[in-house]
Protein backbone atom coordinates (compact mmCIF):
# COMPACT_ATOMS: atom_id res chain seq x y z
CA UNK A 1 0.00 0.00 0.00
CA UNK A 2 0.98 3.71 -0.93
CA UNK A 3 0.02 7.08 -0.33
CA UNK A 4 -0.62 9.62 -3.33
CA UNK A 5 3.66 10.57 -2.78
CA UNK A 6 4.48 7.45 -3.62
CA UNK A 7 5.70 6.33 -0.39
CA UNK A 8 5.10 3.24 1.41
CA UNK A 9 2.13 3.65 4.47
CA UNK A 10 3.38 0.38 5.92
CA UNK A 11 4.90 0.38 9.64
CA UNK A 12 8.06 0.27 9.93
CA UNK A 13 8.23 -2.57 12.36
CA UNK A 14 6.10 -4.63 10.65
CA UNK A 15 7.75 -8.21 10.98
CA UNK A 16 7.30 -11.37 8.83
CA UNK A 17 7.20 -10.05 5.35
CA UNK A 18 4.84 -7.92 5.84
CA UNK A 19 1.66 -10.07 8.19
CA UNK A 20 -0.17 -7.79 9.83
CA UNK A 21 1.39 -7.91 13.78
CA UNK A 22 -0.80 -8.97 16.46
CA UNK A 23 -1.31 -8.99 19.83
CA UNK A 24 0.56 -12.12 20.52
CA UNK A 25 3.71 -10.50 18.17
CA UNK A 26 3.86 -7.44 20.89
CA UNK A 27 3.42 -9.81 24.12
CA UNK A 28 6.41 -11.72 23.25
CA UNK A 29 8.46 -8.34 22.09
CA UNK A 30 7.84 -7.18 25.52
CA UNK A 31 7.97 -9.87 27.04
CA UNK A 32 4.50 -9.94 29.09
CA UNK A 33 1.02 -11.48 28.70
CA UNK A 34 -1.27 -11.05 26.23
CA UNK A 35 -4.23 -10.04 28.98
CA UNK A 36 -1.58 -6.98 30.05
CA UNK A 37 -1.06 -5.83 26.15
CA UNK A 38 -4.77 -5.68 25.71
CA UNK A 39 -4.74 -3.53 28.48
CA UNK A 40 -2.91 -1.45 27.58
CA UNK A 41 -4.30 -0.73 24.35
CA UNK A 42 -7.82 -0.16 26.22
CA UNK A 43 -6.29 2.52 28.97
CA UNK A 44 -6.65 0.10 31.23
CA UNK A 45 -5.26 1.75 35.15
CA UNK A 46 -3.79 -1.23 36.14
CA UNK A 47 -0.99 -1.21 33.78
CA UNK A 48 0.71 1.92 34.26
CA UNK A 49 4.71 2.71 34.42
CA UNK A 50 7.87 1.35 32.33
CA UNK A 51 5.26 -1.23 31.58
CA UNK A 52 2.81 0.32 29.60
CA UNK A 53 5.66 2.57 27.86
CA UNK A 54 7.48 -0.38 27.00
CA UNK A 55 4.29 -2.02 25.46
CA UNK A 56 3.38 1.15 23.98
CA UNK A 57 6.83 1.52 22.21
CA UNK A 58 6.36 -1.80 20.90
CA UNK A 59 2.89 -1.61 19.32
CA UNK A 60 4.22 1.69 17.15
CA UNK A 61 7.23 -0.07 16.44
CA UNK A 62 5.21 -3.03 14.84
CA UNK A 63 2.59 -1.23 13.62
CA UNK A 64 0.12 -3.28 15.94
CA UNK A 65 -3.86 -2.19 15.09
CA UNK A 66 -5.77 -3.14 17.81
CA UNK A 67 -9.44 -5.17 16.33
CA UNK A 68 -12.28 -2.51 16.18
CA UNK A 69 -14.13 -5.92 17.10
CA UNK A 70 -11.72 -6.20 20.54
CA UNK A 71 -12.25 -2.37 21.31
CA UNK A 72 -15.93 -2.60 21.22
CA UNK A 73 -15.79 -5.39 23.70
CA UNK A 74 -13.85 -3.69 25.74
CA UNK A 75 -16.18 -0.53 26.58
CA UNK A 76 -19.13 -2.36 25.82
CA UNK A 77 -19.26 -5.05 28.64
CA UNK A 78 -21.72 -7.71 27.71
CA UNK A 79 -21.04 -9.86 31.40
CA UNK A 80 -21.18 -13.08 29.17
CA UNK A 81 -18.62 -16.07 28.71
CA UNK A 82 -18.40 -17.83 25.64
CA UNK A 83 -17.48 -21.71 25.96
CA UNK A 84 -16.80 -23.38 22.14
CA UNK A 85 -17.02 -27.22 22.45
CA UNK A 86 -17.11 -29.41 19.93
CA UNK A 87 -19.79 -31.15 21.08
CA UNK A 88 -22.26 -30.89 24.12
CA UNK A 89 -22.71 -34.14 25.22
CA UNK A 90 -20.42 -36.62 28.18
CA UNK A 91 -19.48 -35.96 31.32
CA UNK A 92 -16.13 -34.87 30.59
CA UNK A 93 -17.22 -31.59 28.39
CA UNK A 94 -20.20 -31.51 31.27
CA UNK A 95 -16.71 -31.09 33.84
CA UNK A 96 -14.93 -28.35 31.57
CA UNK A 97 -18.69 -26.53 31.59
CA UNK A 98 -18.93 -26.65 35.62
CA UNK A 99 -15.19 -25.38 36.25
CA UNK A 100 -16.03 -22.35 34.05
CA UNK A 101 -19.47 -21.86 35.20
CA UNK A 102 -17.70 -22.00 38.72
CA UNK A 103 -15.60 -18.38 38.05
CA UNK A 104 -18.48 -17.19 36.00
CA UNK A 105 -21.15 -17.15 39.05
CA UNK A 106 -18.16 -15.60 41.37
CA UNK A 107 -18.22 -12.95 39.04
CA UNK A 108 -21.68 -12.23 38.11
CA UNK A 109 -20.82 -13.38 34.46
CA UNK A 110 -23.42 -15.64 32.09
CA UNK A 111 -22.34 -18.48 30.29
CA UNK A 112 -23.03 -18.78 26.80
CA UNK A 113 -22.31 -22.46 25.13
CA UNK A 114 -21.50 -23.44 21.56
CA UNK A 115 -21.12 -26.76 20.06
CA UNK A 116 -19.79 -27.14 16.56
CA UNK A 117 -19.74 -30.73 15.72
CA UNK A 118 -22.38 -30.80 12.79
CA UNK A 119 -22.53 -27.14 11.96
CA UNK A 120 -21.14 -26.71 8.53
CA UNK A 121 -20.98 -22.57 9.64
CA UNK A 122 -18.88 -23.23 13.11
CA UNK A 123 -16.33 -20.33 11.83
CA UNK A 124 -18.71 -17.92 12.00
CA UNK A 125 -20.79 -19.18 14.45
CA UNK A 126 -17.59 -18.55 17.01
CA UNK A 127 -17.65 -14.99 15.36
CA UNK A 128 -21.49 -14.32 16.41
CA UNK A 129 -20.58 -15.68 19.39
CA UNK A 130 -17.02 -13.82 19.99
CA UNK A 131 -18.93 -10.79 19.38
CA UNK A 132 -21.90 -10.79 22.11
CA UNK A 133 -19.20 -12.14 24.67
CA UNK A 134 -16.33 -10.58 27.34
CA UNK A 135 -14.21 -13.67 26.85
CA UNK A 136 -14.07 -16.54 24.83
CA UNK A 137 -12.93 -20.47 25.49
CA UNK A 138 -12.31 -22.49 23.25
CA UNK A 139 -11.36 -26.13 23.11
CA UNK A 140 -8.26 -27.47 21.57
CA UNK A 141 -8.89 -28.72 17.67
CA UNK A 142 -12.92 -27.52 17.60
CA UNK A 143 -11.53 -24.33 15.15
CA UNK A 144 -8.64 -23.80 12.82
CA UNK A 145 -5.60 -22.30 14.52
CA UNK A 146 -6.03 -19.24 11.96
CA UNK A 147 -9.38 -18.25 13.21
CA UNK A 148 -8.07 -18.36 17.27
CA UNK A 149 -5.29 -15.82 15.40
CA UNK A 150 -7.99 -13.42 14.56
CA UNK A 151 -9.81 -14.09 17.66
CA UNK A 152 -6.96 -13.17 20.01
CA UNK A 153 -6.63 -10.03 18.81
CA UNK A 154 -9.55 -9.09 21.08
CA UNK A 155 -7.10 -10.40 24.11
CA UNK A 156 -9.86 -12.75 25.55
CA UNK A 157 -9.43 -15.84 24.02
CA UNK A 158 -8.07 -19.08 25.64
CA UNK A 159 -7.64 -22.87 24.52
CA UNK A 160 -8.42 -25.03 26.78
CA UNK A 161 -7.13 -29.12 26.50
CA UNK A 162 -5.05 -27.97 23.49
CA UNK A 163 -2.32 -25.57 22.55
CA UNK A 164 -1.89 -22.61 19.92
CA UNK A 165 0.51 -20.29 18.96
CA UNK A 166 -2.09 -17.36 19.37
CA UNK A 167 -3.87 -17.71 22.50
CA UNK A 168 -2.75 -18.67 26.06
CA UNK A 169 -3.32 -22.51 26.71
CA UNK A 170 -4.57 -24.10 29.71
CA UNK A 171 -4.29 -27.71 29.43
CA UNK A 172 -2.75 -31.76 30.45
CA UNK A 173 0.58 -33.30 29.15
CA UNK A 174 -1.59 -36.18 28.16
CA UNK A 175 1.36 -37.81 26.46
CA UNK A 176 3.26 -37.91 29.32
CA UNK A 177 0.51 -39.19 30.94
CA UNK A 178 -0.59 -42.09 28.56
CA UNK A 179 3.36 -43.23 28.19
CA UNK A 180 3.66 -43.35 32.31
CA UNK A 181 -0.21 -45.52 31.91
CA UNK A 182 1.58 -47.94 29.08
CA UNK A 183 4.48 -48.36 30.88
CA UNK A 184 2.61 -49.63 34.19
CA UNK A 185 0.91 -52.10 31.94
CA UNK A 186 4.58 -53.11 30.54
CA UNK A 187 6.70 -53.10 33.39
CA UNK A 188 4.58 -54.21 36.61
CA UNK A 189 1.87 -56.49 34.35
CA UNK A 190 4.33 -57.63 31.92
CA UNK A 191 1.97 -57.12 28.64
CA UNK A 192 3.60 -57.29 25.54
CA UNK A 193 0.67 -57.40 22.98
CA UNK A 194 -1.25 -53.87 23.65
CA UNK A 195 -3.60 -52.41 21.31
CA UNK A 196 -5.09 -48.61 21.30
CA UNK A 197 -8.90 -47.79 21.51
CA UNK A 198 -9.42 -44.16 19.89
CA UNK A 199 -9.33 -42.63 16.83
CA UNK A 200 -6.06 -40.78 16.86
CA UNK A 201 -7.01 -38.24 14.42
CA UNK A 202 -10.41 -37.26 16.25
CA UNK A 203 -9.14 -34.61 18.35
CA UNK A 204 -5.96 -33.31 19.87
CA UNK A 205 -6.26 -35.43 22.92
CA UNK A 206 -6.54 -38.21 21.40
CA UNK A 207 -3.78 -37.73 19.21
CA UNK A 208 -1.27 -37.19 22.16
CA UNK A 209 -2.59 -40.14 24.36
CA UNK A 210 -2.09 -42.59 21.11
CA UNK A 211 1.60 -40.97 20.73
CA UNK A 212 2.64 -41.69 24.59
CA UNK A 213 1.23 -45.03 23.93
CA UNK A 214 3.55 -45.50 21.07
CA UNK A 215 6.53 -43.67 23.13
CA UNK A 216 6.03 -46.13 25.64
CA UNK A 217 5.66 -49.47 23.08
CA UNK A 218 9.27 -47.67 21.98
CA UNK A 219 10.95 -47.55 24.90
CA UNK A 220 10.57 -51.27 25.91
CA UNK A 221 11.89 -52.14 22.66
CA UNK A 222 7.61 -53.59 21.31
CA UNK A 223 5.52 -52.47 18.81
CA UNK A 224 1.45 -52.05 18.96
CA UNK A 225 -0.62 -55.75 18.89
CA UNK A 226 -2.41 -53.95 15.56
CA UNK A 227 -3.63 -51.08 14.40
CA UNK A 228 -5.98 -48.72 16.95
CA UNK A 229 -9.69 -49.97 17.11
CA UNK A 230 -10.31 -46.29 15.57
CA UNK A 231 -14.39 -45.12 17.47
CA UNK A 232 -15.42 -42.32 18.90
CA UNK A 233 -15.37 -41.32 22.34
CA UNK A 234 -18.20 -42.66 24.06
CA UNK A 235 -19.62 -45.65 25.72
CA UNK A 236 -21.62 -47.21 22.64
CA UNK A 237 -18.32 -46.70 20.72
CA UNK A 238 -16.62 -49.15 23.31
CA UNK A 239 -19.19 -51.49 23.36
CA UNK A 240 -18.82 -51.70 19.05
CA UNK A 241 -15.02 -51.79 19.93
CA UNK A 242 -15.51 -55.12 22.57
CA UNK A 243 -17.25 -56.62 19.48
CA UNK A 244 -14.76 -56.00 16.69
CA UNK A 245 -11.59 -57.33 19.05
CA UNK A 246 -13.58 -60.08 20.09
CA UNK A 247 -13.87 -61.28 16.44
CA UNK A 248 -10.62 -60.69 15.92
CA UNK A 249 -8.84 -61.79 19.27
CA UNK A 250 -7.82 -60.09 22.23
CA UNK A 251 -4.81 -58.83 22.76
CA UNK A 252 -3.09 -58.30 25.99
CA UNK A 253 -4.64 -55.40 27.12
CA UNK A 254 -6.43 -52.49 25.44
CA UNK A 255 -5.34 -48.86 26.39
CA UNK A 256 -8.22 -46.71 25.91
CA UNK A 257 -8.20 -42.85 24.70
CA UNK A 258 -11.14 -41.97 27.73
CA UNK A 259 -13.26 -43.85 30.09
CA UNK A 260 -16.31 -43.82 28.27
CA UNK A 261 -15.09 -46.26 25.79
CA UNK A 262 -12.92 -48.23 28.47
CA UNK A 263 -16.71 -48.31 30.52
CA UNK A 264 -18.08 -49.69 27.51
CA UNK A 265 -16.01 -52.65 26.93
CA UNK A 266 -16.15 -53.31 30.59
CA UNK A 267 -19.94 -53.73 29.85
CA UNK A 268 -19.67 -55.65 26.81
CA UNK A 269 -16.54 -58.09 27.06
CA UNK A 270 -18.06 -60.14 29.62
CA UNK A 271 -21.13 -61.21 27.46
CA UNK A 272 -18.72 -62.30 24.89
CA UNK A 273 -17.44 -64.68 27.16
CA UNK A 274 -14.10 -62.59 28.17
CA UNK A 275 -12.61 -62.11 31.90
CA UNK A 276 -11.31 -58.40 33.26
CA UNK A 277 -8.19 -58.40 33.52
CA UNK A 278 -7.76 -62.06 33.39
CA UNK A 279 -8.27 -62.50 29.69
CA UNK A 280 -7.42 -59.09 28.64
CA UNK A 281 -6.42 -55.76 31.17
CA UNK A 282 -8.36 -52.42 30.28
CA UNK A 283 -7.43 -48.89 30.96
CA UNK A 284 -9.20 -45.42 30.51
CA UNK A 285 -8.58 -41.82 30.96
CA UNK A 286 -9.54 -39.08 32.77
CA UNK A 287 -11.02 -40.35 36.24
CA UNK A 288 -14.68 -40.06 35.78
CA UNK A 289 -16.99 -40.98 38.41
CA UNK A 290 -17.76 -43.92 36.66
CA UNK A 291 -14.44 -45.37 37.02
CA UNK A 292 -14.05 -45.50 40.29
CA UNK A 293 -17.84 -47.92 40.69
CA UNK A 294 -16.96 -49.75 37.18
CA UNK A 295 -16.70 -53.56 37.75
CA UNK A 296 -14.09 -54.18 37.90
CA UNK A 297 -12.84 -50.87 38.84
CA UNK A 298 -10.89 -49.01 36.41
CA UNK A 299 -7.41 -47.90 36.01
CA UNK A 300 -6.59 -44.64 34.60
CA UNK A 301 -5.11 -41.32 34.63
CA UNK A 302 -7.50 -38.67 36.62
CA UNK A 303 -6.99 -35.06 35.65
CA UNK A 304 -8.28 -32.40 36.62
CA UNK A 305 -10.88 -31.63 33.83
CA UNK A 306 -12.98 -28.94 36.36
CA UNK A 307 -9.68 -26.81 36.85
CA UNK A 308 -8.79 -26.57 33.68
CA UNK A 309 -12.37 -24.85 32.92
CA UNK A 310 -12.03 -22.77 35.83
CA UNK A 311 -8.33 -22.00 34.92
CA UNK A 312 -9.42 -20.77 31.12
CA UNK A 313 -12.57 -19.47 32.12
CA UNK A 314 -10.32 -16.95 34.83
CA UNK A 315 -8.21 -15.83 32.39
CA UNK A 316 -10.66 -15.19 29.66
CA UNK A 317 -12.67 -12.51 31.82
CA UNK A 318 -8.84 -10.79 32.13
CA UNK A 319 -6.99 -12.78 34.91
CA UNK A 320 -2.88 -13.09 34.05
CA UNK A 321 -2.28 -15.99 32.16
CA UNK A 322 1.14 -17.58 31.28
CA UNK A 323 1.09 -18.56 27.05
CA UNK A 324 0.83 -22.13 28.87
CA UNK A 325 -0.75 -23.61 31.72
CA UNK A 326 0.39 -26.69 32.35
CA UNK A 327 -1.76 -28.88 35.09
CA UNK A 328 -1.24 -32.05 36.46
CA UNK A 329 -2.50 -35.66 36.17
CA UNK A 330 -2.23 -38.54 38.19
CA UNK A 331 -2.09 -42.65 37.32
CA UNK A 332 -4.79 -44.05 39.46
CA UNK A 333 -4.25 -48.20 39.36
CA UNK A 334 -6.86 -50.12 40.16
CA UNK A 335 -8.55 -53.78 38.94
CA UNK A 336 -8.99 -53.37 35.50
CA UNK A 337 -5.34 -53.88 35.02
CA UNK A 338 -4.22 -56.56 37.03
CA UNK A 339 -3.99 -55.01 40.47
CA UNK A 340 -5.49 -56.58 43.44
CA UNK A 341 -8.15 -54.49 45.05
CA UNK A 342 -5.33 -53.83 48.31
CA UNK A 343 -3.02 -51.94 45.23
CA UNK A 344 -4.69 -48.63 45.57
CA UNK A 345 -3.89 -45.86 43.44
CA UNK A 346 -0.41 -45.08 41.99
CA UNK A 347 0.00 -41.91 44.21
CA UNK A 348 -3.20 -41.39 46.34
CA UNK A 349 -6.55 -41.76 45.25
CA UNK A 350 -8.10 -38.63 43.38
CA UNK A 351 -10.15 -37.39 47.11
CA UNK A 352 -7.09 -37.74 48.78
Amino acid sequence: MTASDGHSTRPRGRAHGGARPTIRDIAREVGVSVATVSRVTHDDPRVTGETKERVREAIDRLGYTPSSLGRALSYQRTNTLGIVLPGLGGPYFAALIEGAESIAVERGVAINVLGTHLRPDAVASVRQLAARTDGLIVAGGTVPDEEIARLAQMGRVVVVAGESAEAPAVLTDGRAAASELTRHLIEVHGHTRLQFVGEPTGSPDTSLRYDGFRDALAGAGLVEADEPLRYGLDVRSGALAARQVDENGLPEALVCANDELAIGLLATLPGLGHRIPGDVAITGFDDQSLAEIASPRLTTVHQPVTELGARAAAGALGDDLDDRTLLPTRLVVRESCGCSTSTGSATGDPQD
